[in-house]
């Protein structure tokens, strides 16, 4: 079987890839206004790059419909 391998990124990573404060995709994750997959290990926000990808194309998809 293969091992499927994950590029995980921090809060700080993902709050740049989205062009986004750090501060503001905390706020958003904290208060659970987002749909933005991630996952919270040890206290700390994880995002896999693959998801964020995924959920960027189906935002994209929709505001052109």
């Amino acid at each position: 079987m293969e091992e499927k391998k994950y590029q995980l990124l921090t809060l700080k990573e993902a709050a740049e890839y989205l062009r986004m404060h750090k501060g503001s995709l905390y706020r958003l994750l904290e208060n659970e206004k987002t749909d933005i997959p991630a996952i919270k290990l040890g206290g700390k926000w994880l995002f896999n790059l693959e998801s964020l990808n995924k959920y960027l194309n189906e935002k994209e998809v929709q505001h052109q419909s």
